[in-house]
């Protein structure tokens, strides 16, 4: 009866030891997040920055990205927060050409993802930003300890680059970042 008290006991101290060696598992980084591409869970509970109205340029098979000098926020990013509820909030910077001629430096509304596409649909605008919607295959890239969302045009800066021309519409993008860790 002893052995068998003894043997019951140890199997219990076991099972105990083997129940507690999973919690020390760590959340996933922003880059395994983000490993896939563009996706729900990349996005969800980040605030991405965007460092100003990028240039794109490609030159003998290289893509060159440059921020204008016009519409360079680096000092003070522009701030996208993709919530895990589905909604966003859009933070202009303070140097904004737009925020010259408007109070309000935020935009909302809300967010998913279906496939590769993004799709954005403001739901607040205001005096310089209607309401509008965003339908697109954004891009997801991992740069240098940085993943970067391109949206591969302007959406949230149009206001900013109306009186830019048609040539430099056409070769600007939004490119947003987040550490990868």
């Amino acid at each position: 009866m002893k052995k068998m008290f003894f043997s019951m006991a140890a199997m219990a101290a076991l099972c105990l030891i083997t129940a507690c060696g999973d919690e020390t598992s760590a959340d996933p980084t922003r880059a395994e997040l983000c490993q896939g591409g563009l996706s729900f869970d990349c996005l969800a509970d980040g605030t991405w920055q965007m460092d100003g109205a990028t240039e794109v340029t490609e030159i003998g098979g290289d893509t060159l990205r440059t921020i204008y000098k016009d519409h360079n926020f680096g000092a003070t990013p522009a701030k996208l927060t993709f919530k895990g509820d589905g909604s966003f909030t859009f933070t202009y910077p303070p140097q904004s050409a737009m925020l010259a001629s408007c109070r309000e430096n935020t935009t909302t509304g809300t967010w998913s993802v279906s496939g590769k596409t993004l799709s954005i649909k403001t739901r607040t605008g205001n005096t310089c930003f209607a309401v509008r919607n965003y339908s697109g295959a954004a891009s997801i890239r991992n740069v240098g300890g940085q993943i970067e969302l391109d949206l591969n045009g302007i959406f949230f800066l149009n206001s900013e680059m109306e009186n830019s021309g048609d040539e430099e519409k056409a070769t600007t993008t939004e490119v947003f970042h987040i550490s990868a860790q």
